[in-house]
């Protein structure tokens, strides 16, 4: 019987049944232990805790398979060479305006040939309650 020891530690903890939540716990772990899954169970979550927090989902990933979709809009994206060249463009665009040269157009939305609009500032009158009330009432009519 010397060949089936195996080393092994055991680790308790405690669970107030005041908590619903970890009333909800006792629940689950009393189902795991009649259907002698509480071991693999606990195993399981720690492995999850464990590479969760190092940044790995692949036990998750094992453990949930149908998660992988759902969290692939989390991932970065992985060419960025099209955006880093938008980027370069436009700096160089905006280098040419500062220098008094015409840009060159590399996309069918900038136009070289168009002027920005000149934005000037208008000191409105101020307006009474009685004014606003009949621009109200004239909206609504």
């Amino acid at each position: 019987m010397a060949g089936r020891y195996r080393p092994r530690r055991e680790f308790k903890f405690w669970l107030y049944l005041d908590k619903p939540e970890e009333s909800r716990l006792l629940e689950f772990i009393e189902y795991c232990k009649q259907t002698r899954k509480w071991a693999r169970v606990v195993r399981d979550g720690v492995r999850l805790i464990w590479s969760l927090g190092e940044g790995d989902p692949s036990v998750l990933y094992e453990l949930f398979p149908w998660t992988r979709p759902q969290t692939a809009l989390l991932s970065p994206m992985p060419d960025t060479e099209n955006l880093e060249r938008q980027i370069a463009d436009l700096k160089q665009i905006m280098l040419q305006q500062g220098t008094g040269k015409t840009p060159q157009a590399s996309y069918p939305m900038l136009k070289s040939s168009s002027v920005p609009p000149v934005v000037t500032l208008k000191n409105a009158p101020a307006a009474d309650a009685g004014s606003i009330a009949d621009n109200f009432l004239a909206f609504i009519q």
